[in-house]
């Protein structure tokens, strides 16, 4: 009769370290299966240290966000405006410079500049390849990341950037215009032609890389950015849902400048959206081409509009003359998803459930309001809310 069998030991889990390590080994074999270099992607890969502080800074969710008044407040700010306006002064010669070859306008330089990283004051501390690594390991982005870490493999095989230079948000924002790798190999300038792509220090080289992206992808010298409009009684509001039209279609539907001059003849063939951002008491804006170009640089409206109200203030210009309903409450996060539940739950459907509103969740708010009988601008804050909640 054979003695019982003894069960094999459960192995016991691996440590995150251990994950870590096996992440990286895996990594740099498919590194260099690409053709990198052995030496430098096991030199620079397989020193990344593990950092949990990314991994917390990218899971977390803010609670409370700003309404965009507040936002754009900040942005536009005493000192921020006077801290630009010195630099315009101090760089005068180099924006002459940019302005001739990318036809960029200095004032937008100068806005991104100012927001990005407080004219250079502020331009992070992390390792790049240790925050970039460390989310590729963690998954929740794992394509995005190690998409950067190739592109660092770049910046260093090309010489365009030293090891040592590669500090920045733990998110990947490197420089004074704090450009992550992808954007920072593709598009970065070496403006003095010293070898070496240094937006952490030298001006010359941040602004010329941040007006070659806004060129590349379609700035309009002559062209503005938006423009603050009025609409008239009976409007459809839906038709901010992101449709192209020309000044003189809209002009047709009785849009206005909010100054009450008429539009220019140059003006009536260029396109430009409707934007909504506060509803039907907020300020109204046309935006155009070079709006949407600014959302490339960071695909956020309010950022977008926070860079043209600071660029037009170094110009003692106001762009917006109509006041925000600043008595609004805005939604949390939790909110947020409590609305598209609700809106899903009757019948329009905001795909999916993640407390982000995006066009579908705008879609679908529009249609509820027009089927309950408010004006359809797709402004949502707590009385709103709570019309919807409690259908």
């Amino acid at each position: 009769m054979k003695a019982p069998s003894t069960p094999a030991p459960t192995p016991a889990p691996l440590s995150q370290e251990q994950n870590f390590t096996n992440w990286k080994q895996d990594f740099i074999a498919r590194a260099i299966a690409k053709g990198y270099d052995v030496t430098l992607v096991n030199t620079v890969i397989g020193g990344a240290k593990l950092k949990p502080k990314a991994i917390k800074s990218d899971n977390s969710q803010p609670e409370l966000t700003k309404p965009v008044w507040s936002y754009v407040d900040t942005a536009a700010s005493q000192v921020r405006l006077n801290q630009g306006r010195a630099k315009l002064e101090a760089h005068d010669t180099l924006f002459t410079a940019l302005e001739t070859r990318y036809g960029v306008d200095r004032h937008i330089l100068t806005s991104i500049w100012g927001l990005e990283s407080a004219y250079g004051k502020i331009i992070g501390s992390d390792n790049i390849v240790d925050s970039m690594a460390t989310l590729a390991f963690e998954g929740r982005r794992r394509q995005f990341f190690e998409g950067q870490l190739y592109a660092v493999l770049d910046l260093l095989a090309s010489g365009d950037v030293r090891r040592e230079q590669l500090i920045g948000s733990w998110a990947g924002g490197m420089g004074m215009t704090q450009f992550i790798p992808t954007t920072f190999r593709d598009y970065a300038v070496d403006y003095d032609e010293n070898g070496n792509k240094d937006l952490w220090v030298d001006a010359g080289d941040a602004m010329a890389s941040t007006a070659s992206y806004l060129s590349r992808f379609g700035w309009r010298r002559t062209e503005p950015v938006l423009t603050e409009v009025i609409l008239p009684q009976g409007f459809d509001y839906a038709l901010s849902d992101g449709t192209k039209r020309t000044i003189s279609g809209w002009a047709g539907m009785g849009v206005r400048p909010v100054s009450g001059q008429k539009w220019s003849d140059e003006s009536l063939f260029l396109e430009a959206k409707l934007l909504i951002l506060a509803g039907a008491d907020g300020p109204i804006f046309l935006t155009f081409k070079n709006f949407d170009v600014i959302k490339k640089y960071n695909n956020s409206t309010s950022y977008a509009l926070g860079i043209t109200v600071l660029a037009e203030g170094f110009q003692d210009q106001q762009t917006i003359t109509r006041d925000w309903p600043r008595a609004d409450k805005s939604l949390s996060f939790s909110d947020k998803k409590a609305l598209q539940a609700a809106l899903t739950r009757q019948g329009f459907d905001t795909k999916g459930i993640d407390g982000r509103l995006g066009p579908n969740s705008f879609r679908a708010i529009r249609a509820w309001q027009k089927f309950n009988g408010h004006p359809a601008d797709g402004y949502v804050e707590q009385v709103m809310l709570k019309k919807i909640l409690a259908k």
